[in-house]
């Protein structure tokens, strides 16, 4: 075999084996790539998810804190003529108080729907831990939704008819009703649970602390 066939045979040889490391190399590259990818991927739903279920822990506490206000005029029944004829003043509070009351708690069902929702969506990205940093939360959720059923019960029990100086009823709201300022134990307890919440999931928030 002559020297230039050889040489010919070699440097056909040395092309192969660029272009096989050529082909192995870009594999690697595309498969690290598509990890890497994949990585930042998963970090940004894992940030949206969290960033969205904080976001609606806070407007279902502001919600919380609406509803337990006294109701408001605006928000009575207006009631027709024929019915002022037939019913006392009494019986018009209480049937206001009671729709109204039932209307409110509807509305948060709905919030909490919505808090649900976002907190399913966290739980697929980041397992149990989603729960059982809410579980203090949805306790207090729960201990509202209880207070505002007692105080509908009150109002709707037909052998007890209520009326707005009724001490049972008095008793229900003061338990139901939160202070001005949001100091009152119920409130503290519900600012306390979502943010024990909250500081669970800071590291997937990228920041270390509550304030910003």
């Amino acid at each position: 075999m002559s020297p230039f066939i050889e040489l010919q045979q070699w440097i056909s040889l040395i092309k192969d084996v660029c272009l096989a490391a050529t082909a192995i190399i870009t594999i690697f590259l595309g498969v690290y790539g598509m990890r890497t990818w994949k990585r930042e991927l998963a970090g940004k739903e894992i940030y949206a998810a969290t960033k969205n279920l904080v976001k609606e822990t806070h407007n279902l506490v502001r919600f919380m804190n609406s509803v337990r206000t006294p109701i408001q005029k605006y928000e009575y029944r207006v009631f027709t003529k024929n019915e002022h004829l037939n019913l006392t003043e009494n019986e018009m509070w209480r049937l206001s108080e009671a729709e109204s009351t039932r209307r409110r708690l509807d509305e948060l069902e709905v919030q909490i729907n919505r808090y649900e929702v976002a907190k399913l969506e966290a739980r697929v990205l980041l397992g149990s831990r989603v729960n059982q940093a809410f579980l203090p939360f949805g306790k207090q959720i729960t201990e509202v939704i209880i207070r505002i059923g007692n105080y509908v019960s009150a109002l709707d029990d037909v052998n007890h008819p209520a009326h707005p100086n009724d001490v049972e009823i008095k008793a229900l709201q003061f338990q139901l009703y939160s202070s001005d300022n949001l100091d009152d134990d119920l409130s503290q307890k519900i600012s306390d649970a979502r943010e024990q919440g909250e500081k669970i999931l800071l590291p997937f928030l990228h920041r270390n602390r509550i304030e910003s």
